[in-house]
C-alpha cells in the first residue's frame, strides 16, 4: 500500500498532456498509469479531470537577511505555496546584508531559520558584490551548494538602502566569470544587466525636472542601458567560456540581442518576469510599480511573449521583493521591487494560457522544467516523472478570482495587480507528497521547506 494516489488527472509536461493517475511513496512519484492500474493507497485525491502540473519553480526571489527571514519565510512562502510555487531560487545576499561580511558568517544561520519557518523548498544563488565574495566564490559555491553566482552591473551606491558595493566593472566580471566557468555544471554566471554609467548621467536630469510619474523612473534607466550591459556580459561570457544567465530582461531589444547570441552558439539563458509581460510604465501604480529594471511598454510586452514561444526566453521568475507602502512614497527614494510569488501561476494561466499567448505545456516548460534543468535540480524537480519529487499542483483553467492584497499571503501591504480578474487558479499544492495548500488556504505546518544543496559535476 502506497502513501497517496491521485486519480483522474490530465498530467502536463513540456512534451505533452495525457490522462493518467499517479502514486506517491515517501514523497516521490513511483507510478504513473491508468487509474485502474494504480496501487492501493492510504489516501486518494480525485483531481476530477483537472490538469496536474509540476510545482512552479520561481527562479528569482529576495527573502532577505537572517534578521528579517523568520517573518518573510513564514509569511511569503505561504503565498508561494497557495499560489502553486513549490521551490524558490533565493538570492543570498543583497541590500542590507553584508557590508563587508562573508557568507561563512551568515549562511548556516540563514538555512536554519529558513527550514524552521518556510513551507516551500529553496535553492540559493550567491550575490558576488564585494571583492571578498570574489575571493571566496569557488569555496562558497562548493561548500554551500550555490553554483549560480549573480553579478550586479546596475548599482553603485545609488539606491536607497544599498550597502557599499564594489562596482561590477569589466575586470570584476571577467575574473568572476572565469571562476564560475572553472566550477563545471550546473554553475552559471548571472547578471543584473543595466549600464550604471548611463543611468548615473541621465537620472539626475530627470529627477531635477520634478517628475514623479512611474514613467520617469523608466526614462531614467533607458532601454539602451539594459541592452549595452547584456551585450557586454555576453561577450565576456563568450571569451571566458562561461555559461550565462541574464535575469529579468524587460525590453524588446534585449530579446533580439539574446536571440542573435544564441544563434552564434553562446550559452546564454534569458529570464523574464510576469510584470514585464503585462505591466507597463503607464500602469496606474506610481512608486508602487518601481522596480529594476523598470517597466517598459506594450511593444516590449509583446516581444517578450514572442521570445518565450521562439525559445529565446527560457526561464521565468518573479523578482519577488517584499516592501511596505511607506517605503514606496516617492519615485526617486522608493525601494525598488514588488511582490509576485503568490500571483505567478494565476497570472501566467490567465494572461498567457487562457488568452492564447502560450500553451499549458509551454508554461510548464518555462516555469518548471527549464528552471529545474538549468539550475541543476532536474529531475528531482520540474517534472512529473517516476522518481521525481511529488511537487504537484492541480489547476482549474476555468476558475476565476480577483487578485487583492486583502486575500494574499505576503508581508507587502499592496498588490501591483490589485483588482485584476484572473481566470485559471490552483486548487491544490503538494510538496514532496505533502498537501500544503488547498483552495487558497495553507493547510500544512510551518517548517516543511528544505534547502537544496546543488553539487557541481
Amino acid at each position: 500500500m502506497v502513501d497517496l494516489v491521485i486519480k483522474s488527472c490530465k498530467i502536463v509536461n513540456p512534451w505533452g498532456t495525457f490522462a493518467a493517475g499517479l502514486a506517491v511513496q515517501d514523497g516521490k512519484i513511483i507510478t504513473i498509469g491508468k487509474d485502474d492500474s494504480l496501487p492501493e493507497s492510504q489516501k486518494t485525491i480525485d483531481a476530477a479531470g483537472n490538469y496536474v502540473i509540476p510545482g512552479l519553480i520561481d527562479t528569482h526571489v529576495h527573502l532577505g537577511p537572517p534578521a528579517s527571514l523568520q517573518e518573510t519565510a513564514s509569511i511569503d512562502t505561504v503565498g508561494a505555496a497557495v499560489g502553486g510555487v513549490t521551490t524558490i531560487g533565493n538570492f543570498m545576499g543583497g541590500r542590507a546584508w553584508f557590508g563587508t561580511g562573508s557568507y561563512a558568517e551568515r549562511f548556516e544561520q540563514w538555512k536554519e531559520i529558513y527550514e524552521k519557518y518556510a513551507v516551500v523548498d529553496v535553492f540559493c544563488h550567491m550575490f558576488v558584490v564585494l571583492d571578498l565574495h570574489l575571493k571566496e566564490l569557488i569555496d562558497n559555491a562548493k561548500r554551500y551548494g550555490m553554483p549560480s553566482c549573480k553579478f550586479h552591473m546596475g548599482y553603485r551606491e545609488v539606491e536607497p538602502g544599498n550597502v557599499k558595493w564594489e562596482n561590477a566593472d569589466d575586470g570584476f566580471l571577467y575574473r568572476g566569470f572565469q571562476d564560475v566557468a572553472s566550477l563545471g555544471s550546473p554553475a552559471r554566471a548571472m547578471v543584473h544587466a543595466e549600464n550604471i554609467n548611463i543611468i548615473n548621467r541621465i537620472r539626475p536630469v530627470i529627477e531635477a525636472s520634478g517628475r514623479q510619474d512611474l514613467a520617469a523612473w523608466t526614462d531614467s534607466r533607458p532601454t539602451c542601458s539594459e541592452v549595452l550591459a547584456i551585450e557586454k556580459a555576453i561577450h565576456i561570457a563568450k571569451v571566458t567560456e562561461t555559461p550565462l544567465y541574464i535575469t529579468h530582461i524587460s525590453t524588446a531589444d534585449s530579446v533580439d540581442v539574446i536571440a542573435r547570441a544564441k544563434a552564434e552558439g553562446v550559452d546564454v539563458i534569458a529570464e523574464t518576469c510576469p510584470q514585464y509581460l503585462i505591466l507597463t510604465k503607464y500602469s496606474n501604480l506610481g512608486p508602487l510599480g518601481k522596480t529594476n529594471p523598470p517597466l517598459r511598454d506594450k511593444e516590449s510586452n509583446e516581444r517578450l511573449w514572442r521570445g518565450i514561444n521562439d525559445n529565446t526566453v527560457e526561464c521565468m521568475g518573479t523578482d519577488h521583493s517584499t516592501h511596505k507602502r511607506k517605503a514606496k512614497q516617492d519615485i526617486w527614494t522608493a525601494l525598488p521591487g514588488i511582490s509576485g510569488m503568490e500571483y505567478f501561476l494565476s497570472l501566467m494561466l490567465s494572461e498567457g494560457v487562457n488568452k492564447g499567448r502560450l500553451t499549458l505545456e509551454k508554461l510548464v516548460e518555462i516555469c518548471c522544467y527549464n528552471n529545474a534543468r538549468i539550475f541543476g535540480i532536474y529531475p528531482r524537480k520540474g517534472t512529473i516523472s517516476v522518481g521525481s519529487d511529488a511537487d504537484l499542483v492541480i489547476i482549474d483553467l476555468n476558475k476565476s478570482g480577483t487578485l487583492s492584497v486583502n486575500t494574499s499571503h505576503q508581508l507587502s501591504d499592496f498588490c501591483a495587480y490589485e483588482g485584476w480578474e484572473v481566470k485559471g487558479l490552483p486548487l491544490l499544492t503538494m510538496i514532496r507528497g505533502n498537501v500544503v495548500a488547498e483552495n487558497g488556504k495553507l493547510i500544512a505546518r510551518s517548517g516543511i521547506g528544505r534547502y537544496i544543496h546543488r553539487p557541481m559535476h
